[in-house]
């Protein structure tokens, strides 16, 4: 943790998080978009020589592929002088400084890196804040737009295409703060006024998602004959970690009861469209993935049932969908597969140990499909099913 406070002008950086480092600038404070460079100058009664710095605003730091990305700020406090840049432009609202990273497009690492961490550190100046973003590709500022926006009611400045101005602010903020996987620490938030619940709130009204309520069935209910059932949205996906028996899976999620979906979350898919689509639904499922993550659509009392591969997955699967789910008011069900329900077994027909020992290798990351023992899989269904009565 570095702190100087002299007068008008305060500096307090920590760089204690495994996740990620963060220095707030107060004061009179000038962003060069150009070659990303921000200055904070002391008042000339100030007695403290030049010192600068140099971060990577993404809350992945000791990722180096994540990070090899991400273009390096350099950050300097200097006393005022006739040399230093002047301001082109000056706003009374503070900024905030962040990367993207080397994973855009990647929906679980959108919004894990940058769109919670964002929420979490920008959300105190109450939309009244200036946004710097760079290395974020033109497709992906269009795609999270809206939830931009329910972040900031000034247009997002991108770095990356700005022009040489120089911007000047009372209060910059470099690096997003990180908490958690996929949620927030409500007791590390400003005043301890933000949650994951917010969070995910803010996402259903940035897109316009009008349920705010899952379906909840009366005990002694026959969901087959409702007028109302259930409605089950399966996350399809085309290559690794897919269901290779779908058609049975939906088959048997009707025979209980539930309206059946299936959906595909594609990179570049129409987010608002798909976002709909899960606002609808009252039950998620998904082999443990990005498609997951679409869970910040779901109406609160929604279930998610995450299937778990063969790699000893558990835990992270819990910590990456398990933990939010419950953060955001969602129910839970982890289903994690057995060898025999995992393709990798005619792989490794002759010794099935392996199997277990393959933790994050590229079998499971690459090679890996799930066929569903559709009996005990109904068991999962059937407890999300308990999950909407309460």
């Amino acid at each position: 943790m570095y702190s100087a406070n002299k007068g008008a002008f305060l500096c307090e950086c920590d760089m204690s998080s495994l996740r990620s480092d963060v220095c707030e600038l107060k004061g009179d404070v000038r962003v060069i978009p150009s070659n990303i460079t921000i200055i904070a100058l002391l008042h000339p009664s100030v007695s403290e020589s030049r010192r600068s710095w140099r971060m990577k605003p993404h809350a992945r730091k000791n990722d180096g592929h994540a990070l090899a990305s991400v273009t390096e700020v350099l950050v300097s406090v200097t006393p005022s002088s006739p040399h230093v840049p002047e301001c082109k432009a000056e706003s009374a609202a503070p900024a905030v400084v962040f990367s993207v990273g080397a994973y855009a497009g990647n929906m679980f690492h959108d919004f894990t890196d940058v769109l919670i961490p964002l929420f979490i550190t920008a959300s105190r100046f109450r939309s009244d804040v200036h946004l710097l973003v760079s290395d974020a590709p033109p497709w992906w500022l269009d795609k999270y737009r809206p939830l931009l926006r329910g972040l900031s009611h000034h247009a997002v400045i991108d770095m990356d295409r700005q022009s040489a101005e120089v911007l000047c602010y009372p209060h910059v903020v470099v690096g997003l703060s990180f908490h958690k996987e996929m949620s927030i620490d409500t007791a590390k938030t400003v005043g301890g006024h933000y949650s994951m619940a917010d969070f995910a709130r803010l996402a259903r009204r940035s897109y316009g998602l009008e349920r705010d309520t899952a379906i909840r069935l009366l005990h002694g209910s026959d969901n087959i004959k409702s007028p109302r059932r259930p409605r089950l949205l399966i996350i399809s996906r085309k290559t690794t970690r897919a269901f290779t028996n779908m058609g049975a899976v939906a088959q048997a999620a009707a025979m209980l009861g539930y309206e059946v979906i299936v959906g595909e979350a594609e990179q570049h898919s129409d987010l608002p469209a798909f976002a709909r689509l899960v606002n609808s639904c009252d039950v998620l499922v998904g082999v443990h993935g990005a498609g997951l993550t679409n869970l910040v659509f779901l109406p609160p009392g929604a279930v998610v049932v995450q299937v778990v591969p063969l790699g000893g997955l558990e835990a992270m699967a819990r910590d990456d969908f398990g933990e939010p789910a419950g953060d955001m008011g969602l129910g839970y069900v982890q289903y994690g597969i057995s060898v025999g329900e995992s393709t990798l077994a005619e792989l490794y027909p002759r010794d099935r140990r392996v199997l277990r020992d393959l933790a994050l290798r590229s079998e499971y990351l690459v090679s890996q499909n799930v066929t569903l023992d559709v009996a005990r899989f109904s068991g999962a269904l059937s407890r999300a099913l308990e999950l909407l009565h309460h």
